[in-house]
């Protein structure tokens, strides 16, 4: 059973227009941005592009363009990049659906942030860029992330060469010799998940799955989570275990424990494999899918990891953490 593998590609797809701006000085952000924006502003059939950068920047920005900055939309990168990874793709993928026109156009420019990110947060946050050249691939926006290098840690800029296809610089655009395909650099480094603590409590769910979002909910309440949290949690689990369910799997085993102010729920299936590394990324659309409870699943948990057995030994893992947000 090959759960979760990604949509067969009859046919080849246009390449993305995902860019990476490298840059190291006030100077070179202009000289990749501005043309960058002032080429969207020019086109009598494309909306106002999008600019989302730090507060400094985005003034420089007003006064490079000048009159052209009335038709740019400014947003602040801080607000922008909140929450998940998940967060920020829903966030973008929203403003692409609702400001884009008929065609698709719509050029994006953002600065992820990184200052304040743990050690946890960044290869997510870097796979995020390859979430979105995979999530892209085909269609029609121009999209830019930017790299500051005096900012963003030296593996981050060079993790942005191999999730981006093309590197947008003074002299244009060129391609990135370093780009990796999505669904390789996404899974690169993925090693076992550390076993669950010893005061780990389960439950076993033969026949009915769909039991396990009360089990979640009820041990969030026990263990201090606000009981809107601890509802929103157990309809996170709910996510995992209806794909379950929806794959065939008429039994599992769901583990949950809290440490440190965090609330980790895992739930393990006998058998087959997911092997599509953006599941529950793709958001919902006008047909129904197995996969649509995982992206409510993402945009609740901070953390949704994801393994499966090797070619010997079946079954696999879907581990959810978020911040246990206690009542009160």
């Amino acid at each position: 059973m090959d759960q979760g593998a990604p949509a067969p590609r009859t046919a080849p797809l246009p390449p993305v227009k995902h860019h990476a701006g490298i840059h190291s000085s006030d100077e070179e952000f202009l000289v990749v941005v501005v043309p960058f924006l002032r080429e969207a502003v020019a086109a009598d059939d494309e909306p106002d592009p999008v600019a989302i950068t730090t507060a400094r920047k985005l003034d420089l920005l007003r006064d490079a363009l000048g009159p052209d900055a009335r038709q740019v939309d400014f947003r602040d990168s801080a607000r922008w990049y909140r929450g998940s990874p998940a967060n920020s793709m829903a966030t973008a993928l929203d403003y692409y659906v609702t400001h884009a026109n008929p065609e698709g156009r719509l050029h994006m420019t953002g600065e992820p942030v990184w200052d304040g990110r743990s050690p946890r947060q960044i290869p997510e946050w870097k796979r995020y860029e390859a979430l979105a050249t995979e999530l892209f691939t085909g269609a029609p926006p121009d999209l830019m992330c930017l790299y500051d290098t005096r900012t963003a840690p030296p593996d981050v800029v060079d993790a942005a060469r191999h999730t981006h296809p093309t590197e947008l610089t003074r002299h244009g655009v060129r391609p990135s010799p370093l780009f990796t395909e999505p669904a390789v650099y996404a899974t690169q480094g993925l090693g076992p998940l550390p076993a669950p603590p010893e005061d780990a409590v389960g439950v076993g769910l033969d026949g009915d799955l769909t039991a396990g979002h009360r089990f979640a909910a009820d041990q969030a309440r026990a263990r201090g989570m606000a009981p809107g949290a601890a509802a929103r949690f157990g309809q996170a689990v709910s996510g995992a275990t209806r794909y379950a369910a929806s794959q065939g799997c008429d039994r599992a085993h769901l583990r949950l424990w809290s440490i440190r102010q965090r609330i980790i729920c895992e739930l393990r299936t006998p058998r087959g494999r997911i092997t599509d590394p953006f599941l529950g990324f793709r958001p919902p659309g006008a047909e129904l899918r197995p996969e649509d409870g995982l992206w409510h699943t993402r945009q609740v948990c901070e953390f949704v990891d994801m393994r499966s057995g090797d070619e010997t030994r079946e079954g696999w893992t879907i581990r959810m953490e978020t911040a246990l947000v206690t009542a009160g």
